[in-house]
Parts: structure tokens; C-alpha cells; sequence
């Protein structure tokens, strides 16, 4: 029998570490003060409102589509990149 209220979603999570300026991050702990949000939620909707907004973004990834997530191709993408020697 169905139910009346479908399950929640439960989106897939990834750990991301950065590092940034001081400033930087004085700033967004005010801002999250101001939302009443956590860092987590505020960085995650800057970022959709900085690929939503960048029209050559946008070109960009219709030229470059991003591999399903869980295949070959995908794997590894995250990974630093070798530095070239100076």
C-alpha cells in the first residue's frame, strides 16, 4: 500500500576541504551568523548561485558534460594534479 507522504531525499555528501584568507573566513561566519545558517548550507548556495548565474559556465560545461556520477570516467577528477617543475 502506498504511503501519503513519499520518503524524504537524502542527498549524497562529499567532504570538501579548503583553505581560505582570514578575512575570508571572519566574513562567512558573520554571514552564517546573519542567515542564522551553517557554513555547509551558505557555501553549497553560493556556489548554485555562482554556476547558475556564469553564462560562460554554462557554455562551457555544454561543451564539456560532467560523466554519470559512479562511472570510470568520473573517478579520480577530485585528485590534486601533478605540479609541473619549475
Amino acid at each position: 500500500m502506498p504511503t501519503y507522504i513519499p520518503r524524504q531525499m537524502k542527498p549524497v555528501r562529499e567532504r570538501v576541504e579548503a583553505k581560505l584568507e582570514r578575512e575570508l573566513v571572519l566574513e562567512l561566519e558573520q554571514y552564517c551568523e546573519y542567515l542564522e545558517s551553517d557554513r555547509d548550507y551558505v557555501i553549497a548556495q553560493a556556489l548554485s548561485v555562482v554556476f547558475r548565474k556564469d553564462k560562460a559556465f554554462a557554455e562551457w560545461q555544454q561543451a564539456h558534460p560532467m560523466p554519470p556520477a559512479g562511472s570510470e570516467a568520473g573517478a579520480g577528477t577530485n585528485a590534486p594534479k601533478p605540479r609541473s617543475p619549475r
